[in-house]
């Protein structure tokens, strides 16, 4: 590389820090490398832009050069200056809104992890072009779209999460020429009211579970060890269904991408000894719990686990509650908020650092006291000392004694 800037130099020197940092460019301005624990390196943006602050990612330092994310950040402030130097009218006037939204779904993807990009294009394809597929871009109405949203009042949260998606689209389309500049219709709507879905379990209720699982493990013992990692550690499903050993080191786990970023989990003594549980599939099968066939990770557990809620006498329950139940213990406990941000890797988390600094040993000690209370629940150790009622359910010796009534048991 002939690159006559120190960036390029710091660049291939940098190397992880116990904390995230920053590198940034003396060539064009905002564009930064930023350096993880974990090693994750990224590109991307962030500078003021005519008065507003811009923020975006380029993509990996591994398989980007710096002169390649150089022009995407020229391009990028570029498209965010050119509409304040056009006409405010759209240069493209009467595009067609079927193939906007095929151009916005692949122009927008790299932004994406690959979750939002499956839900993103589903509500594209599902609630937006049936409503506005006929039209062209710059044709679409600020009563149009209130119609439309007024349509979904009895699916409020599908209508909730389509306002956003088609108000980006509109945002974009500005942007790109196909509309006239700040005529967003979707500006000032507002979405629907929703009622709090928030659950969490009692100590009782963790120990009727906890028997469920027990009774289950030669039937599904890779469900009830996911179930299992995400009581004793609060992680979101997606985090623990796609872990890979080389990600669990010691006492932790650290995750390369997850809805916040990279993260470390702390792992208490009760979460480590689920993990040190699971046999490993093959030596070249990366995941703790892969699918079948072994070249990805498992993607969902639900007929398992409605079967397992449901027989536990706890209909209704989400997997996501399960970590809003270690949340709440460990508010019950005496945690205070901060550290709980940070022990589930909640994205406000960077503000509140801003202010509060954490020890590495403080954090694992609220995780241990955390799980160890789970733990006694789990065990039918509940508030008291006493077993939880109705926590003993029937021994099952094998097959042959699988309960009347219940959904088939799947080993995975």
């Amino acid at each position: 590389m002939t690159e006559k800037s120190t960036f390029a130099r710091r660049v291939r020197a940098a190397r992880p820090r116990a904390t995230k940092y920053e590198v940034r460019d003396d060539v064009v301005s905002g564009l930064a490398l930023t350096i993880q624990p974990t090693g994750v390196r990224t590109f991307f943006l962030a500078r003021m832009v005519r008065g507003r602050r811009r923020y975006a990612t380029i993509g990996s330092a591994d398989a980007m050069s710096i002169p390649e994310a150089r022009r995407q950040v020229r391009r990028l402030i570029a498209s965010y200056i050119e509409p304040a130097k056009t006409d405010n009218g759209p240069t493209t006037p009467g595009h067609p809104m079927t193939a906007f939204a095929e151009e916005f779904l692949d122009r927008q993807a790299h932004r994406w992890k690959p979750r939002t990009q499956e839900t993103n294009s589903r509500i594209v394809r599902k609630d937006i072009l049936p409503a506005f597929g006929n039209l062209t871009v710059d044709a679409i109405t600020v009563e149009q779209v209130r119609d439309w949203f007024a349509d979904m009042s009895d699916r409020p949260g599908i209508a909730n999460r389509a306002m956003p998606v088609l108000s980006m689209m509109m945002r974009m389309a500005e942007l790109w020429g196909y509309r006239v500049h700040n005529s967003n219709p979707c500006r000032n709507t507002r979405r629907y009211k929703m009622k709090p879905v928030e659950r969490f379990l009692t100590a009782d209720e963790m120990a009727r579970l906890n028997a469920v699982l027990t009774r289950d493990e030669f039937w599904c013992p890779n469900v009830v060890a996911i179930v299992r990692l995400l009581m004793l550690t609060g992680c979101r499903f997606g985090e623990i269904a796609s872990l890979e050993w080389d990600w669990i080191r010691d006492k932790h786990i650290f995750l390369p991408d997850s809805k916040s970023g990279p993260r470390t989990v702390w792992l208490s003594s009760a979460a480590r000894a689920v993990i040190d549980a699971v046999p490993r599939y093959s030596p070249d099968c990366p995941y703790l719990f892969p699918a079948r066939p072994p070249t990805r990770p498992i993607d969902t557990i639900a007929s398992q686990w409605n079967r397992i809620r449901d027989e536990a006498g706890l209909p209704g329950l989400r997997l996501h509650d399960l970590r809003h139940s270690w949340a709440s213990t460990a508010a019950m406990n005496g945690v205070d908020m901060v550290t709980i941000a940070k022990l589930l890797g909640h994205a406000l988390v960077e503000t509140t650092e801003r202010y509060v600094h954490l020890s590495d040993r403080s954090v694992a000690d609220a995780a241990d006291r955390v799980s160890n209370r789970i733990g006694a629940a789990l065990a039918g150790r509940g508030e008291g000392g006493g077993r939880a009622s109705g926590a003993a359910l029937p021994a099952q010796d094998g097959p042959e004694t699988k309960p009347r009534g219940a959904i088939g048991y799947v080993r995975i």
